[in-house]
């Protein structure tokens, strides 16, 4: 049976919070003013306090803390009678150092050359990589572990230079039919051989320290970001996995044992890195891991627990639903890419009661989290401090969330006919974001973040309204961009109409549906960002007279 939510749209609700005389959110221009406070609560996890977020005091451990992995430090102990006098503290744990705020700097450590790039790094690079969302992690923690951290700051200097050479050599006769530059590895400028070169120090940097035998959980975490980052500017689709991989693993290893479990990490390790980076890491790989569910072929992470993934009743600010969100939608992007796996393979699974309890575990998240988001959308937008795009973004990944969700346990090409008001609302609110001089990474070409490329290539590919398919692969021809590990507009959008005209042969009319036998799916892609070409095989819904699907395969090359 198919996961129905009947009204999938954030901003169908606000009215339901809204004053008379309040403007649409939709028609409303950002604004800058702050969030008003309200009573903090006294009886949350003193890790939650240290933090100053709002806890979901769940006892005897707050499922937030339990969906960040930290440890979750108790809670304090209520006021005492005469017949409790004897019951033990909890013990509160003392607040981790936390990062201070960083204000760019070129009084590094190395040559004027490296100072230069790092400038540049701070000045326009790590705005546009770090996407909708806070960009502190990029802005601020990044830059000042480059005074401490070698690997760090040659990895910066490098993204930096890498930068800067995509800046000069983007001009037509460079562009490849991706929409970026066409690297020549003979020919390179010399900011990308600068970048080339600092790239290998930080990674020998790394190795050095390395060496102890620890594993250096802050600087070889934050590593990974920055190496994954750099093969991903520079079109490296294998390299980029390979340092998500081992950043993946690496972060699971540190969850596992901040649940008191056995792990290979040292005592040392764990007491290492502060909560404030590892959260940031943290929301960080989940969303990773969810475009390397869906990069080709499907890349396989380490799975997260169905069961810790629960949203809280309520959130105290937009930051906190999206921090919220990361972890539902890498639960949700997990679960689907299995059931296509069992769809194939063991078909029957879909139906046994363990699967259908997962299923319900995950609605029942995804319309907690709608509830949770509405009530805070609406506070701050009452306060004048809603930040569109964020909310916009947040909305377009709830309709995806939800088409996959749907589709997790029944599947078939015509169920997708049932959301075509979902494709719809994201096709509108991806133009807007695509449009909106507010995002600083729209004035870029890459950014590591999730952003409408994916939304849109998910549209493009199940949605049969051909007036929206068209429209979506209209918005990702408008601009040559690539997101997180190795999503462009311009590969995609060619894959999206090769599908598109298959399926639309012989089809007169816009309201002439698709027949079932006319439809694919997507059952193979395999890239090689090395020789320049993307393979692809179509599989049809249905079967034809001899009981067997018909294919169609491709390759486009750039």
């Amino acid at each position: 049976m198919a996961l129905r939510h009947p009204y999938p749209n954030v901003y169908k609700f606000f009215n339901q919070f809204a004053a008379p005389d309040q403007a649409s959110p939709e028609q409303s221009s950002r604004s800058q003013g702050l969030r008003k406070s309200g009573p903090r609560s006294k009886t949350g996890c003193s890790t939650c306090k240290q933090r100053r977020v709002k806890c979901d005091e769940t006892k005897p451990g707050c499922v937030r803390c339990q969906n960040l992995g930290r440890e979750c430090g108790g809670y304090a102990p209520e006021a005492l009678d005469d017949s409790s006098k004897n019951v033990a503290p909890v013990p509160i744990h003392p607040r981790p150092m936390s990062v201070m705020s960083y204000a760019p700097s070129v009084a590094i450590p190395g040559t004027q050359d490296e100072r230069r790039y790092f400038q540049l790094f701070c000045d326009k690079t790590a705005a546009e990589i770090c996407g909708s969302f806070d960009p502190s992690f990029w802005t601020e923690k990044v830059l000042q572990l480059c005074h401490s951290d070698a690997p760090i700051r040659h990895a910066t200097i490098a993204l930096g230079a890498l930068s800067k050479s995509l800046d000069v050599t983007s001009f037509p006769t460079r562009l490849s039919l991706s929409g970026f530059p066409q690297i020549d590895l003979s020919h390179l400028d010399e900011h990308h051989r600068y970048a080339l070169r600092q790239y290998s120090r930080a990674i020998a940097e790394l190795r050095r320290i390395l060496s102890d035998g620890r594993r250096h959980l802050r600087t070889s975490l934050t590593s990974c970001v920055l190496f994954m980052t750099f093969e991903a500017l520079q079109g490296c689709y294998d390299g980029a996995l390979t340092h998500l991989r081992g950043g993946s693993r690496l972060l699971a290893d540190w969850r596992t044992a901040r649940r008191g479990q056995s792990s290979r990490l040292s005592q040392d390790s764990l007491s290492e890195i502060q909560d404030g980076l590892i959260d940031d890491l943290g929301r960080m790989f989940a969303r990773l891991d969810v475009q390397g569910l869906f990069v080709p072929p499907p890349f396989p992470m380490p799975e997260s627990d169905w069961e810790d993934v629960v949203v809280p009743e309520s959130f105290d600010s937009l930051q906190e639903a999206r921090e919220s969100w990361d972890f539902l939608m890498q639960g949700i992007g997990q679960f689907y890419r299995k059931s296509v796996a069992h769809s194939i393979q063991h078909p029957e699974r879909l139906t046994m009661p363990f699967w259908l309890h997962q299923h319900k575990h995950y609605s029942t998240q995804l319309d907690n989290w709608r509830s949770a988001f509405q009530g805070i959308f609406a506070q701050e937008l009452r306060s004048g401090a809603v930040m569109a795009d964020s909310s916009d973004m947040l909305s377009i990944y709830f309709n995806v969330a939800t088409v996959l969700l749907a589709s997790s346990l029944e599947h078939t090409e015509m169920l997708y006919d049932e959301y075509t008001a979902l494709f719809s609302e994201i096709v509108t609110k991806a133009h807007q974001l695509i449009q909106s001089s507010e995002d600083p990474s729209n004035s870029s070409r890459f950014t590591l973040d999730m952003g409408t490329i994916l939304p849109l290539m998910v549209t493009a590919t199940k949605c049969r309204d051909r007036r929206i398919r068209r429209q979506a692969i209209a918005l990702l021809w408008s601009k040559a961009r690539r997101e997180g590990l190795c999503y462009d507009t311009i590969t995609v959008a060619r894959l999206c109409a090769w599908l598109s005209s298959i399926e639309g042969d012989g089809v007169q009319e816009d309201s002439e549906p698709i027949p079932e036998a006319k439809r694919y799916w997507i059952s193979y892609m395999h890239l090689s960002s090395e020789e320049h070409w993307l393979a692809v095989q179509l599989t049809s819904a249905t079967t034809n007279d001899n009981g067997e699907h018909t294919f169609r395969e491709t390759t486009f090359s750039w």
